[in-house]
C-alpha cells in the first residue's frame, strides 16, 4: 500500500508540475532572440550607488508585517522568490473563498518548484491575528510551506496596497465591511512587479483571479517568470 501511495504521489505531482518543466526546456531550446520576458509594472526609480545614479524598476514598498507564526516577513525576506501577492480577509462572505481556491490550484501547479510561493495580506488585521490566520490555513489545508499568510499593522497594509496598485479599505457598506480587489500581482526575484501586455500592446498590471482567462493568463506569466529566472540563474554561473 506504501509503494501504492508513492507512485500515485509521484503521478500526481508529474501530472501537475510536467507543463512547467516542459516550458523551461523549450525554452533553453531557444536562442535568445526568441527569449519572452514580462514588462515592468511602476514608473522607473532614481537610484543613488556609490556617488552614482542610476535608472531602475520600480519595486514594490517595503513592509513588515507577520506570518501566523508571528515571524516578521519583509520585502527582503521574500526576495530570491517569485511570488502572486493578494490581499483577502478571513471572515470575507463573498469574494475571498473563490480568489482563495483559484490561487490554491495556482500552488498546486507550481507545487514542485521552490521558488515559487503565494502570499495574501488580510484586509481587517484586527480580527485577522497571527493565530486567527494559521486556523484559516489549518482549516482549508492550504499548503504551509508554499503559501504565506499575512497580517500587521492596518494602516501600512492599505498603503501597501495602494503601492502595488491594488485596493484595499473599511466601507461600512459592503458585506463583511471591507472592500479588496479581486485581482493579485506577480512578483519577481528582486522585488518587481511584472506582468504581460495585452493585445493593444498596454501592460496589464494584475490578473484578475475570479476570471478564468486572466487566471490562465497567470500561470501562463508565472512559467515565463520561471523561466526567466532560471535562465539569468544559469547565465550567472558561467560568468
Amino acid at each position: 500500500m506504501a509503494n501504492k501511495s508513492l507512485f500515485n504521489r509521484a503521478v500526481l505531482i508529474s501530472v501537475l508540475v510536467l507543463p512547467a518543466l516542459l516550458y523551461l526546456f523549450f525554452v533553453y531550446g531557444q536562442s535568445e532572440v526568441f527569449f519572452q520576458t514580462l514588462d515592468y509594472v511602476g514608473p522607473e526609480e532614481v537610484v543613488e550607488v556609490d556617488g552614482t545614479f542610476d535608472t531602475v524598476a520600480y519595486r514594490i514598498p517595503d513592509f513588515e508585517l507577520y506570518d501566523v507564526d508571528s515571524n516578521v516577513v519583509s520585502r527582503a525576506s521574500l526576495d530570491s522568490n517569485i511570488y502572486v501577492l493578494s490581499f483577502f480577509f478571513a471572515t470575507c462572505p463573498t469574494i475571498c473563498p473563490a480568489m482563495n481556491f483559484h490561487l490554491n490550484e495556482i500552488e498546486k501547479r507550481f507545487k514542485g518548484y521552490d521558488q515559487f510561493n503565494l502570499v495574501s495580506i488580510t484586509v481587517d488585521p484586527t480580527k485577522d491575528s497571527p493565530e486567527k490566520l494559521k486556523q484559516y490555513q489549518q482549516e482549508r489545508n492550504y499548503s504551509t510551506s508554499k503559501w504565506t499568510f499575512l497580517t500587521g499593522d492596518q494602516e501600512a497594509i492599505y498603503d501597501l496596497a495602494k503601492g502595488v496598485y491594488l485596493n484595499a479599505f473599511e466601507d461600512q457598506t459592503a458585506e463583511g465591511g471591507f472592500l479588496h480587489s479581486t485581482s493579485a500581482i506577480l512578483v519577481d526575484w528582486d522585488g518587481h512587479i511584472r506582468s504581460r501586455k495585452d493585445d493593444l500592446g498596454n501592460i496589464v498590471g494584475s490578473y484578475d483571479v475570479l476570471e478564468v482567462t486572466q487566471l490562465n493568463d497567470l500561470e501562463d506569466d508565472i512559467k515565463v517568470l520561471i523561466a526567466e529566472y532560471e535562465r539569468d540563474k544559469h547565465n550567472a554561473k558561467d560568468e
